[in-house]
């Protein structure tokens, strides 16, 4: 080109020199790319070559029109080529970018099932763990229940047990029937007296507390005519008829009568029957057999009871356990037919039938509570 002497040939081979550089060059950076590039990135790579073709032909193409315009030719067709390329990507990518979508969406409700389904197993396992510590205990409970039920046939254990329930029926006649409508009175003059709204003697107080906590027992123990009993009676007799305990004119009048009844000996029948139950009882447990029987079933009792709290835990656990896999039962088949539809509606294809059958056989064990 230096030996040239026309100066525009010479302007024009230099611009056709600069353009076709630039191009070579943009080529090289082009094939640099991967051969599995995204189709996202071959657009851009593509759009990048052609920027860069485009310009320097524009700047170029007027200096070359009056030698070079079979070169300038080729040159525009080779650019055109690449517009439409651009274009045909482009086009491509727009139709492609709903199947991307698509396959973004089968992919994230396929994660989350696979993880559903995971989950549901693990709460099955737990629950199989569970019904078999539930089954031991069970097991565990018989055991417990043979063992009282020898103790129970065991003659003296069936008198004391004989002697205990006559004292209960003692206790409830003494309570429901002898004192009727003074363990309400007893109790409310010891909270009065532990405010300081009335002051009782403390031996009084002592004789009170008794026929509160352990009427039966308190008036076994008494000498005969309970003495210490009437003389309470007469004080709070004293105490309601003076308003110091106010009750309200019917309620006196009934709780006098009845206090008034104990005073006069109504409880006498009641507490020979006490004395002698207590004394039966008590002579039953001098044997060192009965004494060490009770106390081996109270214990059997007391370890059943925290068997059945414990089996009551762990029906509650299954519960929780079974109501968690069948929300994600649910769950799981929801994403299942959203896969489903989405493979059948883009790409024809649907899940296979024994993969389907298989996942909801999983979900479908989940909804039977045992």
């Amino acid at each position: 080109m230096s030996g040239l002497g026309d100066s525009r040939r010479l302007r024009a081979a230099m611009a056709l020199s600069r353009v076709s550089g630039d191009i070579v060059n943009a080529c090289g950076e082009f094939l640099k790319s991967s051969s599995d590039t995204s189709v996202s990135n071959l657009e851009t790579n593509i759009t990048r070559l052609l920027r860069v073709a485009s310009s320097s032909y524009n700047e170029s193409a007027r200096a070359m029109a009056s030698h070079y315009a079979t070169e300038r030719g080729w040159l525009r067709a080779e650019i055109e080529g690449l517009l439409r390329l651009n274009s045909q990507t482009s086009q491509f990518r727009t139709r492609t970018r709903d199947i991307t979508s698509i396959q973004d969406q089968i992919q994230e409700h396929s994660t989350t099932l696979v993880e559903q389904l995971a989950t549901i197993q693990d709460l099955e396992d737990a629950r199989t763990s569970l019904e078999k510590e539930i089954h031991q205990l069970v097991l565990n409970q018989g055991s417990l229940l043979e063992a009282i039920e020898r103790i129970d046939s065991d003659s003296e254990i069936r008198a004391l047990d004989a002697k205990e329930a006559e004292l209960r029926v003692l206790r409830k006649k003494l309570l429901d029937e002898e004192m009727s409508r003074l363990g309400g009175v007893f109790t409310r003059l010891l909270a009065l007296n532990q405010r300081g709204e009335v002051h009782t003697h403390r031996q009084a107080i002592g004789v009170l507390t008794r026929y509160v906590k352990t009427p039966l027992t308190a008036l076994a123990k008494e000498p005969d005519g309970y003495p210490e009993l009437t003389d309470l009676l007469e004080g709070v007799c004293e105490s309601i008829e003076s308003n110091r305990i106010p009750l309200g004119e019917k309620k006196a009048k009934k709780t006098l009568e009845r206090a008034k009844q104990i005073i006069n000996g109504s409880l006498k029948p009641i507490q020979k029957e006490a004395r002698s139950a207590f004394s039966a009882r008590s002579q039953i447990l001098r044997s060192p057999n009965p004494r060490n029987l009770r106390s081996r079933r109270s214990d059997l009792r007391a370890e059943y009871a925290r068997s059945r709290a414990s089996k009551e835990s762990l029906e509650s656990k299954i519960k929780s356990t079974f109501e968690e896999a069948s929300l994600l039962g649910v769950q799981a088949k929801t994403h299942l037919d959203t896969i489903d539809e989405l493979a059948t509606k883009s790409f024809n294809k649907s899940i296979p039938r024994e993969l389907r059958e298989g996942i909801l056989s999983l979900t479908r064990e989940t909804s039977h509570q045992p």
